[in-house]
């Protein structure tokens, strides 16, 4: 069974829905949820974002770390999963939900920090620095 989850990870379908899930929670009109101030928790919609974020970019790493093994990739993966963030902020705006910097701040962390771990946790043991114990003759 995890043989199976991680094929199906490293296909590129869990992050394109995963992304997809996200703009639409996101964009979501208030009417349709009700009243986002019922959360009592002080800035909980930090935390989701933070999560809902690192979850797009993590996916987007994994797959990517299995298909090439390249730095820029990375980059791209962190840049293009920050200015979508960004641009989901400004569509909320435009539907009717709050605009806020701090969720934009939020989702680059996220992303930062999510991607980040993933990118280093699929490192090979050469690329880490890491020896590995052997038992050659």
């Amino acid at each position: 069974m995890k043989l199976k989850l991680q094929q199906y990870l490293s296909t590129k379908w869990p992050a394109i829905l995963w992304s997809v899930i996200v703009f639409i929670l996101l964009i979501i009109p208030p009417l349709a949820i009700g009243d986002e101030k019922k959360i009592e928790i002080v800035n909980l919609d930090k935390v989701i974002h933070f999560f809902l974020f690192g979850i797009i970019a993590g996916l987007w790493t994994y797959y990517i770390k299995q298909k090439q093994n390249s730095f820029l990739n990375y980059l791209l993966i962190l840049l293009c999963t920050i200015v979508y963030g960004i641009t989901t902020e400004y569509v909320q705006d435009w539907v009717g939900r709050d605009f806020d910097v701090w969720d934009m701040v939020a989702d680059a962390a996220g992303t930062i920090v999510f991607a980040s771990w993933i990118w280093y946790k699929k490192k090979t043991p050469v690329e880490t620095g890491v020896e590995t114990k052997t038992n050659c003759l």
